[in-house]
Formats: C-alpha cells, sequence, structure tokens
C-alpha cells in the first residue's frame, strides 16, 4: 500500500495526474484504504466516481489541447475538434469572431469554415450573409449585452437570471428569422471590445427545449470554443489597428470618462473642479499617449483598453462628501 501511495505522489508531481496509470494506481489504493464494510465488501461505489472523474478531465483536457491555435495551419483542424465535439451531441455549429464586421471565419487556404468544416449549404448561409438582417438577430443582439452561456426560444432566455437587458430583445419572430425553435448561444468577449460568437442548434430543427444539450456540453464544449476563438484571432487580426497598452493617470481617465458620457470640456471642468484649459489639457494628453488623432478615437481606444466601463450606481465611502 506504501509502495503505491508512493507511486501517486510521484504521478502528480510529475503532471500525470489524467493517466490512466495514475488513475488505476488512485483507484486501488482507495480500494485498500476503504477495508471492508460492515457487509464484508470493499467500498468501491465512490471509487468509481473516482476513475470516472479522471476519465472527464482527461477527455476535457485533449478538447482543449485540439483546438489549439499557434499558427494559420491548425485553424481547419481545430474547427475539425469542434466540428465532431458538437456532433457528438447532434448539434450544429455556427461561428464569427467579429460581430462588428460579420465576416466569416476562413481557414489557411481561405475557404469558409462555416460550409467546408461545420457542414452549412449556401442557402442556410444566405440570410447571415445579409449585414442588415443579421443585425436584427435576436441571437446576435443578446451576445453584445450578456457574457455567460444560455439557451433560447420564442419564450425566454434561459437558464435564468440573466442581463435585464435581455429582456428587451424580442423572440416572438427567433423561428422566422432562423428556422429553428431553439439555440444555444455562446457569446465570446476578447480583448480590445471585440464579440464574437457561437451558436448552437439541434440537428431536429422542430426540437425547442435545450436544455438537456445545454447541461451536457456546457462545460466542456464552452471553454474549447473560448480557446478556438480566441486563438484563431490572435494569429489573424491585424495588429496594426489595435492600442498600444499604455498608462493613463486618474484625473486623464475622470475626463474621457466624462467626455464618453456626453458632456462638454465646460460641464467637465465644473463637475472635477479644474480650468476649461486643464481639462483640455488632460484629454490631449491622453490622445497623445493612446496615438489617437481626435477625441472620438480617443475615447474609443480608451474603451477598448478597460479604461471606461459601464457607469454605476456609486455609494460613496464613509467620510466622503456627498
Amino acid at each position: 500500500m506504501v509502495r503505491i501511495l508512493g507511486s501517486i505522489l510521484i504521478f502528480r508531481d510529475r503532471g500525470l495526474r489524467h493517466s490512466p496509470i495514475a488513475a488505476c494506481a488512485y483507484f486501488s489504493a482507495r480500494v485498500s484504504l476503504a477495508g471492508k464494510g460492515k457487509n464484508g465488501r470493499y467500498g468501491l461505489a465512490s471509487n468509481v466516481l473516482k476513475l470516472r472523474a479522471f476519465e472527464k478531465d482527461a477527455q476535457a483536457q485533449s478538447l482543449y489541447d485540439k483546438v489549439s491555435i499557434n499558427h494559420e495551419a491548425d485553424i481547419r483542424a481545430a474547427a475539425n475538434a469542434i466540428h465532431n465535439e458538437v456532433s457528438d451531441h447532434g448539434l450544429r455549429i455556427m461561428l464569427w469572431h467579429d460581430l462588428g464586421t460579420m465576416e466569416p471565419m476562413m481557414d489557411a487556404d481561405g475557404s469558409p469554415l462555416d460550409a467546408s468544416v461545420f457542414g452549412w449549404a449556401e442557402q442556410e448561409l444566405s440570410p447571415w450573409r445579409d449585414y442588415d438582417k443579421a443585425m436584427r438577430s435576436p441571437f446576435l443582439r443578446a451576445c453584445r449585452v450578456e457574457h455567460n452561456p444560455f439557451w433560447v426560444n420564442r419564450h425566454g432566455f434561459q437558464p435564468r437570471p440573466q442581463s435585464p437587458l435581455l429582456n428587451k430583445i424580442e423572440l416572438h419572430n427567433v423561428e422566422r428569422l432562423h428556422h429553428v425553435k431553439a439555440a444555444i448561444i455562446i457569446p465570446i468577449h476578447l480583448s480590445f471590445g471585440q464579440v464574437a460568437a457561437a451558436v448552437l442548434t439541434s440537428t431536429d430543427t422542430l426540437k425547442n427545449d435545450l436544455s438537456e444539450e445545454f447541461a451536457k456540453c456546457m462545460e466542456r464544449l464552452a471553454p474549447a470554443i473560448l480557446k478556438f476563438v480566441g486563438g484563431y484571432v490572435r494569429t489573424r487580426c491585424d495588429q496594426r489597428y489595435l492600442p498600444q497598452e499604455t498608462q493613463l493617470t486618474r484625473r486623464e481617465i475622470e475626463c474621457l470618462s466624462w467626455v464618453a458620457n456626453g458632456k462638454t470640456d465646460f460641464e467637465i471642468s465644473i463637475i472635477l473642479g479644474c480650468t476649461h484649459s486643464g481639462v483640455r489639457y488632460l484629454v490631449s494628453r491622453a490622445c497623445e499617449k493612446l496615438g489617437a488623432v481626435n477625441r472620438a478615437q480617443t475615447v474609443f481606444r480608451a474603451c477598448q483598453l478597460g479604461y471606461l466601463g459601464s457607469p454605476l450606481d456609486r455609494v460613496p465611502r464613509r467620510g466622503a462628501a456627498l
């Protein structure tokens, strides 16, 4: 028994805890330690669950490794891994790496993944290539205001609670727009304010309840899709138009925050208790640091870098003046 436990420690130290050998050693040690119960039998039930947990973790890690993208040549193999996993659950997937452009994702040879890997026919893709129509999709509108995966049908978004902004999205025309009764949506919020999305639908277009599929595959599939899209964007995006990381001062951030909320320089000077020229100086200095050419681009790049978040209801700190 000592030798077995010693082996387990070695496996754990060497990062092999998910290997079949380590799993068997751990299982055997648990059986030995459990001993016989009052009925003369060994306590096996909890140990079987432990063994299955090893297998589940190993499978999830295997998928996570398969979808890694380090070079453009990796894109197609990673997309095939996503497609195979989705198909095993009786689902189909459609992916966008940028909801701002709605451009199709391509492999290294320029072939669209939706058609060449994910199996969508041209007539199925044509509605999504109409930019104005795609922008009205309840699926994609929801991705802009919610960051957690969810599934949806004409009766609402599940599981609840979600962002309160989802309640403002009409769902009565979902079936007419997308020719499916339900879908699983995975919003993907990337660096620099970029929003991507995955839409998963059942191969049975008449199925209107995807709660079972959602519960089965999200823990394993959502991280893999996030890694795939993140790797795709990292290898394919044009770095020239991204802001360089820089350090803004607290005062510069305050000025830009008020500019983003529609205040004039004069109004900001009153709010912050400084001169009008002081506000212009702080905004100009932030503009120079961010490599922007005007105030609008300065605010945009500050948002991309996370300096300007959504305003919150602020509670005054103890002792602070009201």
